[in-house]
């Protein structure tokens, strides 16, 4: 007989296995089964022990459904990479639930972003207040992305920008570059690429720097703009919490 249903979404971490939590493994072990990108899937297969299911970018929906089908009476794991409500499937799973009053229980299970995994790379980059925007506009419009990147600069955050660059998308990189030289200016911007997978590489440039040379940037790239009490010194970003001000060293 099935066993009693429910629907994990599972953060499943930037990539490296060290970085799975504690919760997350357990889940990953006990579920009957377990669907997602194959790109993530391959990630913790050698953890699952149930049935698993892959799809491809893009089959977002059917992969929803399907694990909410299956969680019925089993035991479903919907992974995603870094943490799922950060631009990954948690959102997606609840408004379907919402919108289509699905009876299943789901729960979701943190994971490490990568900004989280990025950010001390280069020092400590993001130390307070900041935003995160993605300059991916398959879901968002240009135009809203474009207006909430101009408030965040005036607002002086620090910056982490997610999916900067792709084949298709090169060009929001760029009228990105042009809105942080008009607003912020010249700007040191730190560069993590792969974070904590294969080809892991940690750099600090500018936005000139990236007009002039935008090949350097893809989607598995995240940016990190500074903001004006942004430290940049032997090679490291870091952005000062302002306990300095209020204490002695």
């Amino acid at each position: 007989m099935p066993s009693q249903g429910k629907l994990y979404v599972v953060g499943i971490g930037p990539g490296n296995p060290e970085l799975l939590t504690l919760k997350a493994k357990r889940v990953l072990e006990e579920s009957e089964f377990v669907l997602g990108h194959r790109t993530y899937v391959e990630k913790i297969r050698n953890i699952v022990k149930g049935k698993i299911i892959e799809s491809q970018m893009g089959e977002e929906v059917e992969r929803v459904k399907k694990a909410i089908q299956l969680a019925k009476s089993y035991v479903t794991s919907l992974v995603s990479g870094g943490d799922p409500s950060i631009y990954g499937m948690a959102s997606l799973v609840a408004e379907y639930i919402y919108f289509t009053k699905a009876n299943v229980n789901f729960e979701v299970v943190p994971g490490v972003t990568a900004l989280c995994a990025a950010s001390p790379l280069l020092g400590c980059v993001v130390a307070g207040d900041h935003v995160v925007l993605s300059l991916s506009d398959l879901l968002i419009p240009w135009e809203k992305i474009e207006k909430r990147l101009k408030m965040a600069l005036k607002g002086d955050f620090v910056v982490v920008i997610y999916n900067p660059s792709s084949k298709k998308r090169v060009n929001n990189l760029m009228k990105a570059m042009k809105v942080i030289l008009k607003i912020r200016g010249n700007v040191p911007i730190g560069v993590v690429k792969n974070v904590t997978r294969k080809g892991e590489t940690v750099f600090i440039t500018s936005p000139e720097e990236i007009i002039n040379d935008p090949e350097k940037i893809d989607m598995h790239t995240i940016l990190f703009i500074s903001n004006s009490e942004t430290i940049v010194s032997n090679g490291k970003i870091v952005t000062p919490r302002g306990y300095s001000k209020k204490y002695r060293w």
